[in-house]
């Protein structure tokens, strides 16, 4: 079952992703600065330099400079630790909260296409799975609607 998981999800990211590499390509951004804003768009609190660093594989120089770029345009704060001044803070801002909703709303256009091209029966079918995956709160967390609140 792994390996045909893999080959729909495959499918579906070479054929319906056109609209968010465009997006990503347009923003001018990397592949790791796009998930570190993922990240910090999920955490419920701000993220130090070094638990960011982490969470996206870099090092904490590296870390420094993609954090540096992001901030400059306004899709992060970076702030001193109150406690530890050595400690820097980092935050999603409104401008990178739009930029996650923008690469969001690219990625589910690809997939409106993909539905629009099933036919009925494969229609029912997929809905049919996803109802049932849907129930795990942990993947319904990720629904669009989920996101927006």
């Amino acid at each position: 079952m792994a390996a045909e998981l893999y080959a729909f999800v495959t499918h579906l990211h070479k054929h319906c992703n056109s609209d968010l590499l465009e997006a990503v390509g347009a923003l001018e951004l990397s592949l790791t600065q796009v998930k570190l804003l993922h990240y910090l768009d999920d955490a419920t609190d701000e993220l130090t330099l070094k638990q960011g660093a982490e969470l996206v594989r870099v090092s904490l120089p590296a870390a420094s400079r993609m954090v540096e770029d992001l901030v400059r345009r306004g899709f992060m704060e970076r702030r001193e630790d109150a406690e530890d001044r050595r400690m820097k803070r980092v935050r999603i801002t409104a401008d990178g909260r739009s930029v996650i909703s923008r690469l969001n709303a690219a990625r589910l256009s690809g997939l409106e296409q993909f539905v629009e091209d099933l036919t009925v029966s494969e229609r029912r079918a997929l809905d049919h799975a996803l109802r049932k995956l849907l129930a795990r709160p942990d993947v319904a967390t990720s629904r669009p609607e989920a996101q927006k609140s």
